[in-house]
Formats: structure tokens, C-alpha cells, sequence
């Protein structure tokens, strides 16, 4: 657990006379309840993403480095004034600042009473410094200087979580987490810390996208459902682990049944490529052995008769022995035999080539297919290598210096926003999320293009089959063509050609039981891991976690009705144990209703906002391993009622021993149905006195002269 003392941001300008001469501002925090309050545009937003930078939490807020703080700080600010005259009485005016170098000091709180500085620089006063190092000092903010430095921590890196010299590897010991290695499918591990990223998400609740959803600002990291991993570990549930084992263990089992539908694949490929029939074939992955060996072939020798393997050896190989001991026939006594076996080669060969043809001309459209997605992959590495260029183009604010975001050559208003219009109001993907979405098709495309090319591959195996088949019938038509225009005298070249032919078909033969074999084997190795890794599903333990998600539900709806819910009976509302929702609150019509719905799309908007005031806290009312810092930013959304805020304020008010931190508006029409107004002075009018700490903004915005 830990507690913000201290939040300081320093800011050098251009007509700073002295080094000295600093301007930004310095807030104390106490346990418990504190309150920053004032108007809009004066610098809540500005403050509250001071904590989440300091914090190197700024992802949260939809940016990386300085690109998620307020230009105040990094670019121009001003400091107005009132300015007194006959007809100016009251009108504000002031003086714009630009900035030369800025950087924010917090000052943190463990509970082995710790206390260490965090500074971050915003716009860095030396080309060394980077936005993307945290220096920690091993002292109070006002006692900092060299000979305090513990280190410097690189955040926005990979391998933070995990890495000695990353922020949130430190982090995590200075507050007491143990977290834990989560199953993650970008991991090579299959394996990955659980993010602090993550966990935060559920602690700190910003206003534009915060109150939209639970975890809402909840980072991507690849790790298998995400926010149930982040609940079962802040309620220290035995589920974590057993859960991080059964998604490996599914991963496995999923791998295994692709590997054996490819195996079934490749028998209907063996299949096509020697003209026969493979029967008895498991519908699905099976451990049962003999299912398998009874996987067996037949070929079809006439139109209605089909004759086993062995069987269908023996007689070619009956039939190389009957050509082998007789003497060469002339082609005089061979005439209306050849003339017979003429005729149906010839139908062969014509309907064998009509068949290539048609499977070459399918074959080209695939190649075609394949040709066009790699044009697409290409446009796609493009797109993201264009991304990723402007991001780091915002990241380094290279438009922020020149004071507007415009393009340099064109002045066209840039923004990190896809889309960027007033006039719309669809969702709008920033600059990572699009990112994330492309990464996302590439990989799509990418398995695509593996299937694809893997399938084109196999079907240029069979072509080539069909060809040289076409071209031995190609060379027994020609013998027996020569047969019948030879002299009659002359001995039969067809039967010669006949025999070779034979004795290749019984080595494809051989050659294809071996292949048939084979794959069995490749069945009965994959039976065997599917049936072991089932048996490791089945041997995971129960989880033992019912008495602490009975207590969780219970806080939880307490506080939900304490907070004014009305949206649906006390009894309607739970926890849910399993899929869909797990461990989230849904909607049940009646105890035995067996769809759970989800809570949010049966509240109204401010009542859901009522479920993420009451289940952030009881998350940390009942979790073992809560980090004990809940921040709100503005919680008042959603034409929410006064009571329900003034209940807000008055429960955590009595939570003396973890801190909350809640920015909030004053005097903000609420736009309920009661027509009420946000009073802060009416919500904290009944708070004991040394309940609540209150920082009340003035009517100036935040930064002004810290001499």
C-alpha cells in the first residue's frame, strides 16, 4: 500500500529572470478524504494527470510521456489578472508564459512509513534527460538534492514490469505487491508479469473515459482476460493461479486439436495424390487407439468396385508376375486387346487433363488470393510504420514547439485523433489504439497467408502427382498407338510399357503406406498429448474462494443501495462466478434465471456510474493486495443526484486509513431530473471536520509564481 504526501511541478519560462524564478505549483495530501475543488479550466485535469505522470501511469489517460499532460506544461500557460478600471472592473486579462523546461516532483508513502521523491521531466532542461526516466530520491520533496538519488527507472520501455532497472519493477517493492505471472499470448513464454498498468486501471478512474466501463483505461498487453486476472488478484484469489495454468494448459490443448484436423487434412491429401480411399477416419480428436489403427484404404478398380490395400497389391503384383513369365506377344494376336486398352486410356487421358486443367485454373485464382493479401500486408506494415512514426512525432511534441499543432508544410491542423471533428461523435481511435488495431490484422492477415500458402503448397504436391500421371498414360496411349499401326509381325510395346508402369505403381504403392502409417503415428502422438493434457485440466484444484467473493458481493451491493441505486431490486443484482462477467455485477430477473445480463445495459447512466463508485471501493474494502490509493476524477457524471454524491464523500470520509483523492467541479448543474446543482458546500456540510482534506482552487487557473 501506498500514499501520495506531496505534488509539486516546476516550470522554467522564457522570461524567468533567474533559474529561480519558477512558476507551476505544490498541493500536500493527507490520509483519507482529500477534495480538489474548483471550477472548470482552472486545473483539476491538470493536477490529476501531474499524479498519473509522476506515476508513469500516463497510458491510462490515452498517451505516452508528456503527450498525455496539458500544453500548460509543456508549451504556454497564462496567468491572468484582474484589472481594475472604469469599464474593465472584473474582466480578466493576462500575461502568456512559453515554456523552457518543466518537471514534476511527488512525493510517495509506503506503509513501512518509506517515503521517497519521484521526479519526472516534462520538458527535459538537458538532452540526457528523458521523459521516459524516473529519478528517485531517497528523501522527503523539500530535502532532495544528489546525495538523496536512489536511481533512475526507464518507463514506456519493454521489459518495465519486470526489468531491474524498470520504474515499475521498483515501484511494485516500494509498495508491497507480489504480482504475479499471468498466462499472456504475446508473451514467447506463453508467460508475463501482471501488468502495473493494469491493476491501476481498476484504482485510478479518469473522466473522459473512466466512467464509461470497468477498468475502461484498461491498457492491451496480450494477457488472457485481463481485468479477471487484475480482480483475482486484488482480491487475492486462489483462482490466479489455477487460472494462469488452465489458460496454458487450454493454449496446449487448442494446439494439439489444430495439429491433428491438420493431420486429417494431410490424409485427404495422401488420398487424392495416389486414387484412393481412406476410410474410418475419427470425426474428432479421439484416445481411443483403436479408432485410429482402424484408419484404413481402399481403391476403386471399376466402376462400382472397390478392393482393398492388400488386395490391390497383391494383384498388380500378380499382374508384373503373369508379364513377367509369358513370352512377348506379337500384335497380331494382341490387336483387339490393344485396340480395347487404346480406347480407355484414351478416356482416361482426356478426363485426367480436363481435371488438371480446371484444378490448375483454381489453383491460379489461390495464387492470385495470395498475391493480393501480401499487397495488402504491405499497405498494413505501412500504415503502422506510419503510426508509429507519429507517435513518436506527438511523443517528442514536434509540433507543440512550434505552439500549434499544424503541419509545417501545409497547415493542416494535426491531431493524434483518426477521426477529429466536432460535428462527430462516433468513438474516436487514437494513434495507439489504431496501432493496436492494425498490429491486430496484420496478425490475421499473417495466419492468412500461412494457411494459404501452406494449402497452395500441398495442392502443387498433388499437381505435380496428376501430371506425372497424365504423363505415364500419356506414354502407355503412345505404345499402344504404335501398337496398332506397327506390323503385325512385331512384338507388342505396350506390354513392356505396361509392366514398367506396374512396377512403379507397386513402389507408390509401398511408398504410400508408409506416408499412411505415419500419419497414424502422428494421431496416436497427438491422442496421447490431448489425453495427457486433459488430465492435467481435470487435476487442477478447486479454487477455495467463495467466502471472500460472498464478502466482496456483499460490500458491494451495500454500497451500491447506500449510493442511491434504483435501477433494479437489491435481489437482482449479484457477482457473477463465472462466464459471461466473471466477477463483475449483472443483472438476474429472478434466482433462477440462468442469462445473466450485463449490469451496465440494465442501469441507467448514472446508476452505472453508482456501480463503479461501489465496486472500485469494495474492491479495495475487501482486497488483500490493493495498491489502498482510489482516485475519482469528477465522479458527479451523469446527471448523478446530490444525495447519492453527498453518500459518495460521506463513506470514504470514514475510510481514515487509505487515502482518496477526488477531483470534483463546484457549482455544476448536475442535469438530473431534480434540476440540482453539484454544492460542494452542501456535500461536505455534515463531514466531520478532520474527515476530509480540502484544496480549493481559486479562481485563477492553477500555475502562478512558486517565489
Amino acid at each position: 500500500m501506498f500514499k501520495i504526501n506531496k505534488l509539486r511541478v516546476e516550470i522554467l519560462t522564457y522570461k524567468s529572470e533567474t533559474i529561480d524564478d519558477l512558476y507551476g505549483f505544490e498541493f500536500s495530501f493527507n490520509q483519507g478524504l482529500n477534495i480538489i475543488a474548483g471550477e472548470n479550466s482552472r486545473g483539476k485535469t491538470t493536477i490529476n494527470s501531474c499524479i498519473f505522470y509522476a506515476l508513469g501511469m500516463e497510458e491510462l489517460l490515452g498517451g505516452y510521456n508528456n503527450k498525455a499532460l496539458d500544453k500548460a506544461l509543456k508549451d504556454t500557460f497564462v496567468i491572468k489578472t484582474d484589472v481594475i478600471g472604469e469599464e474593465k472592473e472584473g474582466e480578466e486579462t493576462g500575461v502568456n508564459y512559453k515554456v523552457k523546461n518543466s518537471k514534476v516532483f511527488l512525493e510517495i508513502e509506503n506503509e513501512k512509513n518509506e517515503i521517497v521523491c519521484l521526479e519526472r521531466a516534462i520538458i527535459a532542461s538537458k538532452k540526457n534527460d528523458k521523459q521516459s526516466n524516473i529519478t528517485i530520491y531517497k528523501s522527503k520533496l523539500d530535502n532532495i538534492d544528489e546525495d538523496t538519488v536512489k536511481g533512475v527507472f526507464f518507463v514506456n520501455g519493454r521489459g518495465n514490469n519486470d526489468d531491474p532497472n524498470g520504474f515499475y519493477e521498483w515501484f511494485k517493492d516500494f509498495i508491497n505487491l507480489t504480482v504475479p505471472e499471468v498466462s499472456n499470448s504475446n508473451a514467447k513464454s506463453d508467460y508475463s508479469p501482471l501488468y502495473l498498468q493494469m491493476i491501476f486501471s481498476s484504482i485510478f478512474i479518469e473522466q473522459t473515459k473512466g466512467w464509461s466501463d470497468f477498468f475502461a483505461t484498461m491498457p492491451y498487453f496480450g494477457v488472457t482476460k485481463p481485468k479477471e486476472k487484475v480482480i483475482e488478484f486484488l482480491l487475492n484469489l486462489d483462482e490466479i493461479n489455477i487460472s494462469t495454468k488452465r489458460d496454458t494448459y487450454n493454449k496446449e490443448k487448442n494446439s494439439i486439436v489444430d495439429n491433428w484436423n491438420k493431420t486429417i487434412k494431410a490424409f485427404s491429401y495422401l488420398e487424392k495424390q495416389n486414387n484412393a480411399i481412406i476410410t474410418s477416419l475419427p470425426e474428432t480428436i479421439t484416445s481411443e487407439k483403436k479408432e485410429i489403427q482402424r484408419i484404413s484404404s481402399n481403391f476403386l478398380i471399376g466402376e462400382d468396385e472397390i478392393i482393398g490395400y492388400n488386395e490391390y497389391l497383391k494383384n498388380t503384383k500378380d499382374l508384373i508376375f503373369i508379364l513377367e513369365n509369358k513370352p512377348l506377344a506379337t500384335i497380331e494376336s494382341k490387336k483387339e486387346e490393344v485396340l480395347i486398352k487404346y480406347e480407355v486410356a484414351k478416356t482416361q487421358y482426356i478426363d485426367l487433363n480436363r481435371y488438371i486443367e480446371e484444378f490448375d485454373s483454381k489453383l491460379d485464382i489461390e495464387k492470385l488470393q495470395i498475391k493480393n493479401i501480401n499487397f495488402q500486408l504491405i499497405d498494413i506494415k505501412k500504415e503502422i510504420k506510419e503510426h508509429t512514426n507519429l507517435i513518436k512525432v506527438f511523443n517528442n511534441n514536434l509540433f507543440d514547439n512550434k505552439k500549434e499543432s499544424k503541419c509545417p508544410t501545409c497547415t493542416q491542423i494535426i491531431t493524434e485523433d483518426i477521426i477529429s471533428n466536432n460535428d462527430i461523435t462516433i468513438p474516436q481511435l487514437s494513434l495507439e489504439e489504431n496501432k493496436s488495431f492494425l498490429n491486430s490484422q496484420k496478425l490475421i492477415i499473417d495466419s492468412t497467408l500461412t494457411s494459404l500458402t501452406n494449402t497452395i503448397e500441398e495442392k502443387n504436391s498433388l499437381l505435380l502427382y496428376f501430371k506425372n500421371t497424365l504423363r505415364n498414360k500419356e506414354i502407355l496411349l503412345k505404345s499402344l498407338s504404335k501398337d496398332l499401326i506397327a506390323d503385325d509381325r512385331a512384338l507388342s510395346e505396350s506390354e513392356v510399357v505396361q509392366k514398367i508402369q506396374l512396377q512403379q505403381e507397386v513402389e507408390n504403392l509401398n511408398q504410400f503406406d508408409l506416408q499412411l502409417n505415419e500419419l497414424k503415428e502422428e494421431l496416436i502422438s497427438l491422442s496421447n498429448k490431448h489425453h495427457n493434457i486433459l488430465i492435467k485440466l481435470d487435476g487442477l484444484e478447486q479454487s477455495d474462494d467463495g467466502e471472500k467473493l460472498k464478502n466482496f458481493e456483499r460490500n458491494y451491493k451495500d454500497l451500491l443501495f447506500s449510493f442511491g441505486y434504483d435501477s433494479n431490486f437489491k435481489n437482482q443484482v449479484s457477482i457473477n462466478r463465472k462466464e459471461p462477467f466473471k466477477y463483475f455485477s449483472v443483472y438476474k430477473r429472478s434466482a433462477d434465471d440462468k442469462q445473466p445480463q450485463s449490469i451496465r445495459i440494465n442501469s441507467s447512466a448514472s446508476d452505472f456510474v453508482r456501480n463503479i463508485w461501489a465496486y472500485t471501493l469494495a474492491l479495495r474494502n475487501n482486497g488483500k493486495n490493493h495498491p489502498g490509493l482510489i482516485l475519482f476524477d469528477e465522479p458527479g457524471q451523469h446527471r448523478t443526484k446530490l444525495s447519492s454524491l453527498k453518500a459518495l464523500f460521506e463513506k470514504v470520509s470514514k475510510e481514515k486509513n487509505k487515502q482518496t483523492i477526488i477531483f470534483t467541479s463546484i457549482d455544476k448543474p448536475l442535469n438530473n431530473d431534480e434540476k440540482e446543482k453539484l454544492d460542494l458546500d452542501e456535500i461536505i456540510k455534515d463531514l466531520e471536520k478532520d474527515s476530509y482534506h480540502l484544496i480549493k482552487l481559486g479562481k485563477h487557473k492553477v500555475i502562478k509564481s512558486l517565489n
